[in-house]
């Protein structure tokens, strides 16, 4: 058999990370941080937002950005105002400049009353290693 059409497996120093760890197989899905709800409608996004803000919440992330840009505001106001009424978010804000200023809104998510982070004088946000129940 040509050298072509082995079919005994690449030794490991050949394989790469994606063939090693499947995400369906181990049963984790991987969260993104940012959902960009450019061009949908309000009830299509209003949709994004709640399952972003789950699966973010589920993954243990400590932030979670939506991108909505600026245009009209519709979307800023609807998702300013799910992520208000929402138990997962302790508190929302607008971006910083550099990273979408008004046009995306960056939520801290909620772990049951005690914070995930700590802040800086800065503002700055540092993680903090979160205990397992």
């Amino acid at each position: 058999m040509s050298p072509k059409r082995r079919r005994r497996p690449k030794p490991t120093s050949e394989q790469t990370w994606e063939s090693n760890s499947n995400a369906s197989s181990s049963g984790y899905d991987a969260a993104e941080i940012e959902v960009d709800l450019h061009g949908m409608r309000a009830h299509e996004a209003e949709t994004a937002i709640l399952v972003h803000l789950q699966h973010c919440h589920n993954s243990r992330l400590h932030i979670a950005k939506i991108n909505h840009g600026h245009g009209t505001g519709v979307l800023k106001q609807l998702s300013r105002d799910i992520l208000s009424k929402s138990d997962l978010v302790v508190r929302h804000y607008a971006a910083p400049y550099g990273d979408g200023g008004d046009g995306v809104t960056v939520a801290e998510m909620n772990y049951g009353g005690h914070k995930a982070f700590n802040r800086r004088s800065n503002n700055e946000i540092v993680p903090k290693a979160l205990p397992r129940k």
